[in-house]
């Protein structure tokens, strides 16, 4: 039950987040917090992450339900097969991101991303962020590492 209210959370935190951003934030602006280290702006991304989608936003959408599809279901099977609890948390992040930000892909045709970093690296200071991202990559590290211990334990 832990797990599910995990997703929950995301989606609900997220969905919040969202909607303040594209309700309080003008897409174009942007503020700078800690001497710029912090970007907040508004940021409707329709092509997916770093643009790989530009010539076909619909194929972003499928092969994002796709991913998605196992992603859920690689949870269920963890969530009622007793798997290690770094590996459902994993699966629990990646999965309430993922779907936090399908949602917005289906329903609105983009994900509002809202934060940067204002860093020396160009390709990342000029990327736009929001939290499921950050929760996506975290699971999906959770996830390998859980299954590295878990396959170690095994073994021995």
């Amino acid at each position: 039950m832990l797990y599910l209210a995990i997703v929950l959370g995301i989606f609900v935190l997220e969905y919040n987040l969202k909607n303040y951003t594209d309700s309080h934030r003008l897409q174009g602006t942007k503020d700078e917090y800690f001497s710029g280290k912090l970007v907040l702006r508004n940021y409707h991304n329709s092509e997916g992450g770093f643009g790989i989608f530009k010539k076909n936003p619909q194929l972003g959408v499928k092969i994002s339900g796709v991913v998605l599809v196992c992603v859920v279901w690689e949870f269920l099977k963890a969530l009622f097969s007793g798997a290690a609890a770094l590996v459902k948390l994993g699966l629990a992040l990646a999965t309430g991101g993922g779907l936090s930000n399908y949602y917005d892909r289906v329903t609105k045709g983009y994900v509002t991303d809202y934060f940067s970093f204002g860093v020396n690296n160009k390709k990342l200071r000029n990327t736009v962020f929001n939290l499921s991202d950050f929760f996506i990559f975290a699971g999906a590290v959770l996830f390998a590492v859980g299954r590295v211990f878990a396959e170690f334990r095994r073994k021995s």
